[in-house]
């Protein structure tokens, strides 16, 4: 039997060890509280009672117990003589103002289950108070909802009290991530950088290369200006038409559209042409008429003749541009 904890009077003996901490005894065990609570034919949040004195096990339930905790009845026993009280160590954290949080943040509460591997209706129970939020579901809760554990632990603990606390997110980019369905993972598998480093662009502390801007206003669906602008990355040298060399225009094209957050059929509409056709300009299969070329550059607002540059051959118009195409 476990021998931890104070003696007190019992009927063993004139002396009888009592367990500081049920917990404690069930760690030292090596038994997670589910397997107990199993074992016992009770629920886990029954047992975690339990173990804070919060609730006092029938007779029957508290031989079961005892034999699981490889314990004596009267220790068992005695343990709950002293009153309702939390153990030193609290494994949970008030969950009741989850639900504010989350909607504040525009996360469903499906995405916040998938991502802790828990029910939807767990969930409602913490929202609601009938059950606490474990700690080590603490990260990857703060991970779905774009914050940091330490912030969001203060958020819970303060919304016991009124109004949660709002939350420091991570930053608008952990913000379009969320909303587009990828976690951390994902994206940085997708970027093939580390977790780190994504983590390190979403906070603000580093901004990200420009390959990796466009690979995620791509994911993300949003303009590439916009999420180069959240990224606060300023505008790419590349867009100064006096930096273009010869041979770039097919790239220049697909950047140029990108960065305006226009699909190929919407400049294929400006231009009067299809999607098809602007698709052929943007991988070097056509180039655009001296016609589609002034209504590319007024759509994208160059100056006359600044697509010229970028031909890899002599260009098909000269002399300045009519403007009237606009």
């Amino acid at each position: 039997m476990v021998s931890t904890g104070a003696p007190a009077q019992g009927g063993d003996g004139p002396w009888l060890v009592v367990p500081p901490s049920l917990r404690a005894v069930r760690l030292a065990l090596g038994l997670s509280s589910q397997a107990v609570a199993e074992r016992v034919g009770v629920t886990t949040a029954c047992l975690l009672r339990w173990e804070r004195r919060q609730r006092t096990p029938s007779p029957e339930a508290m031989a079961a117990l005892a034999s699981v905790l490889r314990l004596s009845v009267q220790q068992t026993a005695a343990f709950f003589v002293e009153g309702p009280e939390h153990p030193g160590v609290d494994d949970t954290l008030p969950g009741r103002g989850l639900r504010t949080l989350r909607r504040n943040l525009g996360v469903p509460t499906r995405r916040i289950a998938d991502a802790l591997g828990v029910t939807v209706r767990t969930v409602y129970h913490w929202e609601k108070g009938g059950t606490r939020l474990p700690v080590r579901l603490l990260a990857p809760l703060a991970e779905c909802l774009g914050t940091k554990p330490d912030d969001l632990v203060e958020a819970l603990r303060e919304s016991t009290g009124g109004a949660p606390a709002p939350l420091r997110p991570n930053g608008e980019l952990a913000r379009l991530r969320q909303r587009a369905g990828y976690s951390q993972v994902q994206v940085a598998a997708l970027l093939d950088v580390s977790r780190t480093t994504l983590r390190g662009w979403e906070r603000g502390e580093v901004v990200p290369p420009w390959q990796a801007i466009r690979l995620m206003a791509s994911f993300y669906r949003v303009p590439l200006a916009a999420l180069a602008a959240l990224a606060k990355a300023g505008t790419p040298s590349f867009l100064d038409p006096g930096t273009w060399l010869p041979g770039e225009l097919p790239e220049l094209l697909r950047v140029l559209r990108q960065w305006n957050g226009l699909t190929q059929a919407q400049v294929g509409e400006h231009c009067g042409t299809s999607s098809a056709t602007v698709r052929g300009w943007e991988r070097a299969r056509q180039r655009p008429q001296p016609s589609q070329q002034r209504r590319l550059e007024c759509l994208y607002h160059l100056p006359p003749d600044s697509l010229t540059h970028a031909y890899a051959a002599s260009p098909p118009i000269s002399g300045h541009a009519n403007r009237d195409a606009c």
